[in-house]
């Protein structure tokens, strides 16, 4: 079986806006790091003829979603469709299922919704060896994700305990002991400052804000 690191899925964007285009850009690069982004405006849509997804922007006023993915079509695209929209649009639905558009995304699930429509967006024809290392590395980047999720779960709930008892024993140790009892509980604060550096650790796991 081939892999992107052959080819790497080609996604591209019609917007005239450059936020929603760091958004897509964002949410693409989080589902499929090795895809390959490009955007265009309406002008200069012919660069995206090569891509096998295109986002078209319907949330914009500056431009006819509809009519793009008609233009698209007829400049021989043969990539799936998907337009971001505000909220569901039941003639935009209408129009873009003469030209198959894929479906609609309202922009607020823009980042959840991707992995899922990369997904359907490669399961036609044509592009068999990029699509089958595109799934596979959709699913092992949710698989990463979901560990570093609990990853971070587990680093909040282990270090508040912890804290408290090192300095429980940190406080201890300042008192006058007996020999054995002074042992054990440097024995105690040696141990937990180690589980303390391992659980610092999971940073290297959990999803990092704003990556």
């Amino acid at each position: 079986m081939s892999s992107l690191s052959t080819r790497s899925l080609e996604i591209g964007a019609v917007s005239p806006s450059d936020a929603i285009v760091a958004l897509l850009r964002e949410a693409v690069a989080a589902a499929l790091p090795t895809a390959h982004f490009a955007h265009a405006t309406a002008e200069a849509m012919a660069k995206l003829v090569d891509c096998s997804l295109i986002f078209i922007d319907a949330t914009s006023n500056d431009m006819d979603a509809g009519e793009i993915a008609q233009r698209l079509r007829a400049g021989a695209a043969r990539a799936s469709l998907v337009f971001i929209v505000g909220t569901q649009d039941e003639t935009l639905a209408t129009r873009g299922a003469r030209v198959g558009a894929l479906q609609q995304i309202e922009l607020s699930r823009l980042g959840p919704a991707m992995a899922d429509t990369i997904e359907r967006a490669v399961a036609g024809d044509g592009w068999s060896d990029e699509m089958e290392g595109a799934r596979d590395e959709i699913r092992l980047t949710q698989r990463l994700l979901a560990a570093g999720e609990i990853a971070l779960g587990l680093q909040h709930a282990m270090n508040n305990p912890l804290t408290a008892v090192l300095a429980e024993a940190q406080l201890l140790e300042m008192e006058p002991l007996p020999p054995e009892t002074a042992t054990a509980v440097r024995r105690i604060i040696e141990s937990t400052r180690r589980v303390v550096a391992l659980v610092r650790k999971l940073d290297a796991v959990s999803p990092r804000k704003g990556g």
